[in-house]
């Protein structure tokens, strides 16, 4: 009976010790999309000739490749060619907005920042890192 006990203690201390630092590795991981995303800075389409540009952003659960189209300056398409994130979250409408407003820079998704903001950053690298 002791074994026993010694053993259901060890797994949730193992448990426990899982859970910390995946805890902490996301913690980090969002403090990480912020530092990004508050880097955005507006993007002039005029120096941008027309064009695809790819753009990644990877941090732990979160990731994203897309391609954004440029034509006569300015923002046609969006292109997500793959995306990682919380179940259920379309990227559809954050792209929306950045085709509609001409801007990398768009209202977050509701329910979906972290996403959202990802998109927004593979969106600027995509324009910016060339």
């Amino acid at each position: 009976m002791r074994k026993v006990i010694i053993i259901i203690i060890v797994v949730i201390l193992a448990a426990l010790g899982a859970y910390g630092g995946f805890e902490i590795r996301g913690q980090a991981m969002a403090k990480n999309i912020m530092k990004e995303y508050n880097q955005i800075m507006a993007v002039d389409l005029d120096r941008l000739a027309d064009g695809n540009y790819r753009g990644r952003f990877d941090d732990f659960l979160q990731a994203v490749d897309l391609d954004v189209k440029v034509k006569d300056h300015r923002i046609v398409g969006v292109t997500v060619n793959s995306q990682r994130c919380g179940k259920g979250y379309e990227a559809r409408e954050v792209v929306d907005r950045i085709i509609k407003e001409q801007s990398v820079s768009v209202d977050v998704v509701s329910g979906a920042s972290a996403s959202s903001r990802c998109i927004m950053i593979a969106a600027y690298k995509a324009l910016t890192e060339q």
